[in-house]
């Protein structure tokens, strides 16, 4: 969608705020709770015979009774600030009532609270948005290890990259969150998160790790790595931990060497030698038994990936906020995403909760690409905007809200409140213009479907005819044209083709039949020599035999002097594979004096398609005969 920003004098909205009252502790549980509870809650929890929810309110018959229940105070609170009590079924709450209720649950709950030991924090784990940012950052992937329907707005401009503090007039989004593309191949589903009444997928209570699940994760980090696509091409770290070591290598020295940093940014913070010893003898032991390098340390790293240290995040046992938990929160709320070096260098020297320090943390982080996390994430379950896209209006008052059903208008209309909050974080605006704006970003589509009736116009059948007999004039014109074209055409050729046809019948008698014996081949069985003759072929720069190829590493393979003069484009390559799974490719050319003569690609266009040669210079697409 290209939506340019349009600014309009805006309605003046009054905002009522329900009046705060100040809540009195003594008296309230007598005068407003018991008596609310007993209207609107103690028919199903304690008026019959069976309590719903193991709920029984009307066993609490005094103040010293309900603060004797801190947790029932708590789910109580929950439950009514999530609009899930009173039910749907039942009558609701006074207006005004619902704010002065939970201040009062508040103010018992801190009285039932105050004085006693605090309970430990939950532990969460992450979700899948924070656990795909978290490996994509961890390997720097080039992609999104899962398609993500929860980025609600995809941009294709790097505005948020300019700097100027500055939002374009127009701009490139799109949403692709119903598209079934994306992600690496192969990778097990991430266990659903359930999303909290609020609308944020990060609330504890969603997030907790069952058994069930840690074995889910378990399968989800080994699919991760066994993904076709985390390969030497989209993994950034590559050769830092997966990379086969030099010979001669000292194989304890290097798998420590390499898990070291590894493990202390999975796990976000210094690794204690205990914890590095344990993953680097399972890397060592699988190498023993005769598993490649790259494979064991893929091994390592799911490992590694199934830790709670890695899926949870929690607070220190000692209480309070240590500052590894402040790097941790910090990156999370603006990034998704683990805590990068630096963010760890300042908590692991103490510095980061200095003032200043953090502070210039913040508008680090702020001013970092990363931040479109925060922008993809917030807003949208702020504003849970993921029900706009799920919205099915009546078909028959709005035909054409569906029209196209793989792009209902959903999809430009949820893009609107997302580029409002870009612009406002972008601008440094007023929160106040999240509610009352004097511009919106609209597409062409949003304009007319906003502002027309969306009517069908009247249709002139005599104007229609005049022009449909235009049309036919005109194409009859058009084919006589070609057809004298054509007959002009083949006038000119078919002498010409008859003389040569004449000729190379005479001539076919004369010459003797090309040998179409191919005059090399290479096997490249750990070596470059040449079944046939002695055209043996000479590397360039370092390579490397591995499964029946010959890896270049940016070097080239040189033959000596072809035995025969060429003087026509006649070059033809074959190949064998005794794997259709096999990865690889390349290119062969013959030279002469100054520049190359021919040249043929092959290689493996996708998975088990392999092609040759090239279609004019289409030489990396598929084409009829590849």
């Amino acid at each position: 969608m290209q939506a340019s920003k349009r600014i309009y004098c805006s309605f003046l909205l009054l905002i009522v705020l329900g009046g705060m009252e100040k809540i009195q502790a003594g008296g309230d549980f007598d005068s407003f709770l018991k008596p609310l509870f007993a209207a609107k809650c103690i028919k199903c929890h304690g008026g019959g015979k069976k309590v719903k929810g193991k709920v029984n309110l009307k066993e609490i018959r005094t103040e010293k009774d309900f603060l004797a229940r801190p947790k029932l105070i708590k789910e109580l609170i929950e439950v009514i600030d999530g609009n899930d009590m009173p039910p749907e079924d039942e009558p609701g709450l006074e207006v005004g009532a619902r704010p002065k209720l939970l201040a009062a649950l508040k103010e018992m709950l801190a009285q039932s609270t105050s004085g006693k030991k605090a309970e430990r924090a939950q532990v969460r784990r992450l979700n899948r948005f924070q656990y795909n940012n978290s490996i994509r950052d961890l390997f720097k992937l080039k992609k999104d290890v899962f398609r993500l329907p929860e980025k609600l707005m995809t941009r294709q401009g790097n505005y948020l990259a300019q700097g100027d503090g500055k939002m374009p007039e127009k701009v490139e989004v799109a949403c692709l969150s119903l598209l079934e593309q994306g992600g690496f191949r192969d990778v097990a589903a991430f266990p659903r998160d359930l999303r909290a009444a609020h609308g944020f997928d990060n609330q504890a209570n969603q997030l907790t790790l069952s058994p069930l699940l840690l074995d889910a994760f378990l399968r989800l980090s080994v699919s991760v790595l066994e993904s076709p696509d985390f390969n030497q091409e989209n993994v950034g770290v590559w050769d830092e931990l997966f990379k086969e070591p030099p010979a001669g290598a000292r194989m304890e020295e290097e798998v420590s060497k390499r898990l070291e940093p590894f493990l202390k940014n999975t796990f976000r913070g210094a690794v204690d030698g205990k914890t590095l010893s344990r993953y680097a003898s399972y890397g060592l032991a699988k190498i023993r038994q005769g598993m490649p390098f790259t494979l064991a340390m893929k091994k390592v790293a799911s490992a590694a990936l199934s830790s709670p240290l890695f899926l949870y995040r929690y607070s220190p046992e000692k209480g309070g906020t240590d500052q590894l938990e402040l790097a941790s929160n910090l990156s999370f709320f603006l990034w998704g995403s683990i805590p990068d070096p630096e963010l760890l260098r300042l908590a692991e020297s103490g510095k980061l909760a200095d003032p200043a320090t953090l502070q210039k943390t913040m508008e680090r982080m702020l001013a970092d690409p990363k931040i479109e996390r925060f922008l993809d994430t917030f807003p949208a379950q702020w504003m849970q905007l993921e029900n706009l896209l799920a919205v099915t209006p009546d078909p028959k008052k709005h035909r054409l809200f569906t029209l196209d059903k793989n792009n209902p208008a959903s999809l430009q209309m949820v893009l609107e409140p997302l580029l409002l909050f870009d612009t406002v974080f972008i601008e440094d605006r007023s929160v106040i213009e999240l509610i009352s704006p004097d511009f919106s970003y609209q597409s062409d589509f949003l304009r007319t479907w906003y502002t027309s009736d969306l009517k069908v116009p009247k249709i002139d059948n005599s104007q229609r005819a005049e022009q449909n007999r235009a049309w036919g004039k005109q194409r009859k014109d058009l084919a006589a044209a070609i057809k004298a074209a054509r007959s002009d055409l083949d006038a000119l050729i078919t002498p010409v083709r008859q003389r040569l046809l004449g000729e190379r019948k005479r001539e076919a008698g004369s010459k003797k039949p090309v040998d179409l014996k191919p005059y090399a081949a290479w096997e490249f069985n750990g070596d470059l020599k040449c079944s046939l003759n002695s055209l043996h072929l000479k590397s360039h720069g370092k390579i490397q035999h591995k499964d029946g190829m010959v890896v270049l590493n940016k070097s080239y393979l040189q033959s000596t002097n072809l035995p025969i003069d060429l003087k026509a484009k006649t070059l033809e390559v074959w190949f064998t594979i005794p794997d259709v799974n096999q990865r690889g490719g390349g290119v062969m050319g013959t030279q002469g004096p100054g520049d190359f003569f021919d040249t043929i690609v092959l290689g493996e266009r996708k998975p088990r398609h392999w092609i040759s040669g090239s279609e004019r210079f289409n030489r990396t697409l598929d084409f009829p005969g590849s």
